[in-house]
């Protein structure tokens, strides 16, 4: 492809990083639809796509995140194990989904995202499902491990999709309304777990049993909505169910689709590509990504600390297990308006750190309210503990939307979706130890850590948006730089060739 051929050319003279990406050619295209087109045609994809992808995203947190609300019920007595060893089981969910990120992705590129994500769905619902039937901690040990290798992959794969149909400025607003899914399941989760759990032993089920059994099977019904009505890529518009009699689009808004992305971005020419290993290590050592991975490890570890336990420090305040649940709700519906208000800002402005830097201070005020919350009011308290959870993952997400357009190539942006979404679950390996037992019930050790890891957070992403901002006045003060084009047989009636041609800028 022409950014790879670019690359080639710059590795060869010598230059940098900085300098190969410093591509300066002049527009060779234009737009032959008006914006009034093109404000429909995406208005009309935001409807189709964003809510299959965004109930899927519910569907995993809700069977990653209902061990919060089992841990009210009564599985700990149940199962015979503690909370240190329940937070082992969660560090096994996370490693399993480190594990097979990459390998996953690399899979959806040569599967296609509708029947890769499809099955994935469809098989972490059955391994929720079956999680009723674990008897002792060895078995929910196996469960939480074969969960995480279920759902590897599903989060990047979703974003790279999304990254096909969208433009670079039209990212970060679709980013953050696709994580409604998570922040939504992670408010109604609670909700729902408080009332699957108010139905108490009935039939001699106890309640956290019921909300495995009924949750796992809303996910599987989900799966198969997903597999039934996703588009399958840009250009082809007929779902599963259409049984290709019929598309989601006609034929000049598939023109639009496919043109408008590719006059954005010219890489973004084949809706699937073949990610080498070369691709991979190339990604993985470079080091403006490797910043991003550290800003979502950093923010991310806090967030699953606080939002596993956050029911149980609620509890401990005197409110009952339901009380406990619903009351846990507020902070995760908060941070659903905040995160795509701030997503919007991103795509208006047109930058990133800024956003990303109001959620951090947001987080790191929070967690200084909890950390001397100890000597509060219970009503004071609570406030505190809701306000920490009110920027769920809400850095996380803003840092995927601006890692995303600083991605040069369709292969490095692939395995970089997949790197942040490790780093995200090896925070969860780590935020799984914060609380521990015997640091109740005050658990100052574990606030302790999380505003340590919020105020690095702050510096982190100053230093980055300042590494991007430096770089883009070296780039406007540099000579000769390589030059990008591409070529691709895009016309409006599938004839003729079309030059594209696109000038690269870091994104702060």
């Amino acid at each position: 492809m022409a950014l790879e051929r670019a690359d080639e050319v710059a590795i060869k003279a010598g230059r940098t990083d900085e300098e190969a990406v410093a591509v300066n050619v002049d527009e060779s295209t234009v737009a032959d639809w008006t914006k009034a087109e093109e404000r429909a045609v995406k208005r009309k994809l935001d409807l189709i796509l964003l809510p299959i992808l965004g109930l899927a995203f519910f569907a995993l947190q809700m069977d990653r995140g209902n061990i919060s609300n089992a841990l009210t019920s009564t599985i700990t007595q149940d199962l015979g194990v503690d909370t240190n060893q329940i937070n082992v089981g969660n560090a096994l969910l996370s490693a399993g989904i480190v594990l097979l990120e990459i390998p996953s992705n690399i899979l959806l590129q040569r599967v296609g995202p509708r029947r890769w994500l499809s099955a994935q769905i469809v098989a972490w619902g059955l391994v929720a499902t079956f999680q009723n039937f674990i008897r002792n901690y060895g078995s929910y040990l196996a469960t939480r491990l074969l969960l995480g290798l279920c759902e590897a992959g599903f989060i990047p794969g979703s974003l790279y999709t999304m990254s096909t149909w969208y433009k670079k400025e039209e990212s970060s607003l679709r980013i953050s309304i696709f994580f409604l899914g998570n922040l939504i399941a992670s408010a109604t989760t609670s909700l729902i777990g408080a009332g699957i759990l108010s139905m108490g032993d009935r039939y001699g089920v106890p309640g956290w049993r019921w909300l495995f059994i009924i949750e796992g099977a809303i996910t599987i019904g989900i799966g198969i909505i997903f597999v039934l009505f996703l588009p399958p890529a840009v250009g082809n518009g007929s779902p599963l169910i259409s049984f290709e009699r019929w598309s989601y689009f006609n034929q000049r808004e598939s023109y639009i689709l496919v043109r408008r992305v590719l006059l954005d971005d010219p890489a973004k020419s084949a809706n699937r590509v073949r990610i080498t290993g070369s691709d991979v290590w190339m990604t993985v050592r470079n080091p403006r990504i490797l910043v991003h991975v550290v800003i979502t490890i950093t923010s991310t570890i806090p967030v699953n600390a606080i939002n596993t336990y956050g029911p149980s420090v609620i509890k401990s305040l005197g409110y009952d297990t339901v009380r406990a649940n619903a009351m846990a709700s507020v902070g995760a519906f908060i941070a659903a308006v905040v995160t795509v208000f701030l997503g919007w800002v991103c795509d208006t402005t047109k930058r990133r750190a800024p956003a990303v830097l109001l959620a951090a201070l947001w987080s790191l005020i929070a967690f200084i309210c909890l950390r001397e919350a100890w000597h509060w009011s219970a009503g004071r308290k609570y406030a505190a503990v809701v306000f920490s959870m009110a920027m769920n993952s809400t850095v996380h997400i803003l840092n995927i939307g601006w890692l995303s357009v600083n991605c040069r190539r369709p292969q490095e942006r692939s395995v970089a979706m997949a790197m942040i979404i490790m780093g995200a679950n090896s925070a969860g390996i780590a935020g799984s130890q914060v609380f521990r037992t015997q640091d109740a019930p005050l658990y100052l050790n574990a606030f302790t850590a999380c505003l340590a890891l919020s105020a690095a957070v702050v510096v982190e992403v100053i230093l980055h948006s300042g590494w991007y901002y430096v770089s883009n006045r070296r780039l406007g003060e540099g000579g000769d730089r390589p030059v990008v084009t591409g070529k691709i047989n895009e016309a409006p009636d599938g004839r003729g060739e079309v030059e594209l041609a696109k000038k690269w800028r870091w994104t702060w």
